[in-house]
């Protein structure tokens, strides 16, 4: 048995394994997920692998990451593909590989780390639910009383996919997003079964997957314009497939797209927008403190955070715009497990037991969000 690295000679042995593992068809992850796992697009170094007698039997993937929150940007260590052959499962594979894992991320400098599973059994390794993710729901009906919107002409990306490069400066100016480099772009929004319609002027898109019809998982534009989009698309799917609602997964973040969707809305879910665990809480901190620092221009507060399991403390002083950050102890120390800090951060006070002080409670959640295209 040996933990090491996948071999670009060995893409098309991990590939079938992969397809066995998740009982998926032949060239499912290619096709799905080109940007990370066509044979050009593999980050070898960061795919684990556990061998017994020079087979494949387990592996956990990293995904690197940078999520960007107005003016920050976190690096993330995102996990993917986890997989162990039936026949090996219950010998602790993964467990073994989800620990060097974290502990390669640790050295590789990453503050946070993200998945999308079972919580049980990531919960484990630390991970917890964190972030709001909204489903907003609205009809043809809802926007029209409660938005004025009007029928506008669209496109859609896959005939003219010149406009590419319109999808991709419209998703920049989001508040909230994943950096995406060209080959992103190039591959993922070329994917079979992908629709992304473009406003005529070019001032909106929403995506969504399914050749006629589904959920919206992504959108980009001025609020206007992107209400305008959806209503035109809804009137053209009631009239072919007698479709006259939908459901758009928007960050809950306080920002002109949310309140206009949530007014034009039917109703409203909310979710989680995955699960995360803390690999350094000063980094991280220190990765969203420009937001930070915005929240407590009127605060004073200060209160010592630490960690059970890991050990780690990190004092946070909030001074009304100005922010300090360091690795010590001072009254008063709030004391938290791994899962219960995520729950704190991404969270709010008010999902965690502990006694938090209120003004530093006051600015928190800090927020995230990960479309579904930007999941691993």
């Amino acid at each position: 048995m040996s933990i090491s690295y996948l071999e670009p000679e060995e893409y098309d042995e991990f590939m079938r394994f992969l397809e066995k593992c998740y009982r998926h068809t032949r060239d499912y992850f290619p096709r799905r997920y080109p940007h990370v796992w066509c044979k050009d697009t593999v980050n070898y170094e960061n795919r684990l692998i556990l061998k017994v007698d020079g087979k494949i039997v387990s592996h956990v993937g990293i995904f690197p990451l940078k999520l960007i929150v107005e003016d920050c940007t976190i690096p993330v260590g995102g996990i993917g593909g986890v997989a162990t052959l039936q026949e090996y499962r219950g010998r602790g594979y993964m467990t073994k590989l989800m620990n060097a894992a974290i502990e390669k991320m640790k050295k590789d400098g990453y503050p946070l780390s993200v998945l999308w599973g079972d919580r049980q059994r990531y919960g484990h390794f630390g991970y917890e639910n964190a972030g709001k993710l909204a489903y907003i729901t609205i009809s043809l009906r809802s926007l029209k009383i409660e938005t004025k919107a009007e029928k506008i002409g669209y496109s859609r990306l896959d005939v003219d996919y010149s406009k590419l490069n319109v999808v991709k400066q419209l998703h920049e100016k989001e508040p909230l997003r994943l950096e995406r480099d060209d080959n992103f772009y190039e591959k993922v929004f070329k994917m079979p079964g992908l629709m992304t319609y473009i406003a005529e002027d070019d001032s909106a898109y929403v995506v969504h997957f399914g050749e006629r019809y589904g959920d919206i998982i992504e959108y980009g534009g001025q609020p206007k314009p992107l209400l305008n989009l959806l209503y035109s698309l809804l009137a053209d799917l009631s009239k072919e497939f007698g479709v006259s609602s939908t459901t758009v997964a928007a960050p809950y973040y306080p920002y002109a797209t949310f309140y206009e969707l949530l007014r034009a809305s039917t109703g409203m879910k909310i979710g989680y927008e995955a699960m995360a665990k803390i690999l350094n809480l000063k980094k991280l901190l220190e990765a969203y403190r420009s937001l930070i620092e915005r929240r407590c221009e009127e605060i004073e507060a200060e209160a010592t955070i630490k960690i059970k399991e890991t050990g780690e403390v990190v004092h946070i002083e909030l001074s009304k715009g100005s922010v300090s950050i360091e690795s010590k102890e001072k009254e008063p120390i709030v004391v938290l497990s791994e899962r219960d800090t995520i729950k704190l951060l991404f969270n709010g006070v008010y999902e965690v037991s502990a006694k938090i002080p209120l003004a530093l409670a006051s600015v928190l959640p800090l927020p995230m969000h990960f479309t579904s295209l930007d999941h691993i």
